[in-house]
């Protein structure tokens, strides 16, 4: 565990900055499923965050400095899928989860979502043990990607 101030951020040009090390370096690519995007990708993407409905995402910072990334996305009326990763390795295996999914959580509940989804790498072992013991389940998995549900 660690001491400080955990807070939820707008995603900003820093953290899209951040973003682009964090999901190329190769162990969180892989741990997050994340397809090969350019930086013109990337930045088409931030372009367009403020018109997405069915789109939010918060930068994660630890005292003031940035450390991962927290969002929802394909909000429907009723349901959501869940994303999110710790860019700064140094914050692994530290709990971090239980913050991210308490923001989260709040968030659903101000939509009124009945379930909370997410898809994870079966290899993601870290994430998986941290998703099962804030009460997630499996549904399926397909291909060594697991998905998981968490009913409101």
């Amino acid at each position: 565990m660690f001491d400080g101030i955990i807070s939820f951020v707008e995603y900003d040009e820093l953290f899209l900055d951040k973003s682009w090390l964090w999901l190329n370096d190769p162990e969180i690519k892989e741990l997050t499923l994340t397809p090969n995007f350019t930086k013109k990708q990337q930045q088409t993407f931030f372009d367009n965050l403020s018109e997405r409905e069915d789109y939010k995402i918060w930068g994660v910072k630890h005292d003031g400095y940035a450390i991962g990334v927290v969002g929802l996305k394909n909000i429907t009326e009723y349901d959501v899928e869940y994303f999110g990763y710790i860019g700064e390795k140094q914050y692994w295996d530290r709990g971090m989860f239980k913050y991210l999914f308490k923001h989260i959580l709040e968030e659903c509940l101000l939509l009124n979502l009945s379930t909370i989804y997410l898809h994870v790498s079966s290899n993601n072992k870290r994430a998986i043990k941290a998703y099962v013991n804030k009460g997630f389940y499996e549904v399926e998995t397909l291909n060594e990607i697991m998905k998981l549900e968490f009913k409101l």
